[in-house]
């Protein structure tokens, strides 16, 4: 609702130049509040145009902003009060859990005890890592988590000409695979060889979790920390050099498929239980949940995205996007294959069905008789061009032979 006044407001400004909604400027605003200001002005316009009849709702999980609208006489709720209001519950797993800088505590489904311990260190503000940058301190690169040992990273750096060794979730803070990092690189006097490193002492403490063992998925992994070297010498300095994670560049989260580890449901909750749903990529930690279906969830594959991580969480929190099916089916396990590995299988476009010859179509007799060109029909044959690209030429096929075998064709035009 608020986005609509939004845009409304500015089209309704461009094109009629009323001055009813126009806002301007004031000194010491930030463009953000401005913004705010304006949607309200706007949702204040609609409601005394179209009347008691219609009720004009501002939707908005700033906290301020919902204040002020209230204040102004405005109708306004946060994206969860709305939701809720329409009365299916369902919807209510689909919402996306507010960071703490929006709607405050209160108006979330949230009935964890308090968490003050600060687990991560804050990320370095954009203007200071790229001071930090052009002055050397912090190096960027893309962080690859190692897929046997989650606790370990890499960060390829350009600047050092070597790749840059993370080590330990509180080393990584809060980074995932596949984000563009700002590291800091460790004294040298740290830079130890741990060959059976797994993580630092508590990093993955349970939080406020007890978590049930009835799921019949073998996601659910022991990650009791640990930290041991080989013999009882003193580990030996590395050649490689060994950082930290000082802040995001460029997020990669993504929607990731897996089943939850399920928690008793908590007393008085209203039927929300707060669960943490563990991936089928080991590179990706437990992500907390809330759901008001954890029954029909349990034992499934389920597709979940992420939010925000906070620096007083072990997890990342998230919401339930959509389940994939039964785990251990066929079927299933197949999607979640091909999701994890961003595989389109979506229908094609009506673009690009309109490039192919109008139906029915046959080969010409003078195609099939040219001795140059080879009838592939019978083969299931697919491209490996990259998304968006234009010039279609490399394929594969692989099939089974009756000797057991397999034959494998690689097609290049």
């Amino acid at each position: 609702m608020a986005a609509f006044s939004f845009i409304c407001h500015y089209m309704f400004t461009f094109y009629s130049k009323n001055r009813d909604t126009y806002v301007k400027d004031m000194v010491g605003e930030s463009s953000n509040d401005r913004n705010d200001r304006a949607i309200r002005v706007a949702a204040r316009w609609y409601q005394s145009h179209l009347g008691e009849s219609v009720k004009v709702l501002l939707i908005t999980n700033d906290r301020d902003n919902k204040r002020k609208a209230i204040e102004e006489g405005l109708n306004a709720e946060t994206v969860e009060s709305y939701v809720r209001s329409l009365a299916q519950p369902g919807l209510l797993d689909l919402v996306v859990v507010p960071t703490s800088g929006d709607v405050s505590m209160e108006d979330v489904d949230d009935h964890r005890p308090s968490k003050k311990k600060v687990i991560y260190n804050e990320h370095k503000p954009m203007s200071e890592i790229t001071s930090g940058l052009r002055c050397g301190i912090y190096h960027q690169g893309k962080l690859r988590v190692n897929r046997y040992n989650p606790f370990e990273a890499y960060v390829g750096s350009e600047s050092i000409g070597d790749e840059i060794v993370i080590r330990g979730r509180s080393n990584m803070n809060r980074a995932f695979d596949g984000d563009i990092v700002a590291v800091e690189l460790l004294p040298q006097d740290q830079w130890h060889e741990s060959k059976s490193f797994i993580a630092d002492d508590d990093e993955e403490e349970e939080e406020d979790v007890h978590l049930v063992p009835n799921s019949a998925d073998d996601a659910p992994r022991n990650t009791n920390s640990t930290q041991s070297t080989v013999g009882s010498s003193a580990p030996s300095i590395s050649s490689r050099p060994v950082g930290r994670v000082m802040g995001i560049i460029k997020r990669n989260w993504n929607s990731y498929c897996g089943s939850l580890q399920p928690m008793p449901m908590p007393a008085g909750s209203g039927g929300v239980a707060h669960a943490l749903f563990v991936s089928k990529d080991r590179r990706v930690p437990k992500i907390r949940i809330q759901t008001r279906q954890l029954e029909n969830l349990v034992n499934k594959r389920i597709v979940v995205a992420v939010d925000s991580w906070d620096v007083l969480s072990r997890y990342p929190s998230g919401h339930y996007v959509r389940t994939i099916g039964d785990i251990g089916d066929k079927e299933t396990e197949t999607e979640v294959v091909l999701i994890e590995n961003d595989i389109n299988t979506r229908p094609f476009s009506t673009q690009v069905l309109a490039c192919l010859p109008p139906l029915p179509w046959t080969l010409s007799p003078e195609d099939l008789a040219n001795p140059n060109r080879q009838d592939l029909r019978q083969v299931r044959v697919f491209s490996v061009d990259p998304p968006g690209c234009r010039d279609i030429d490399d394929a594969l096929h692989c099939t089974l032979l009756p000797n057991g075998n397999f034959e494998v064709g690689v097609r290049v035009a």
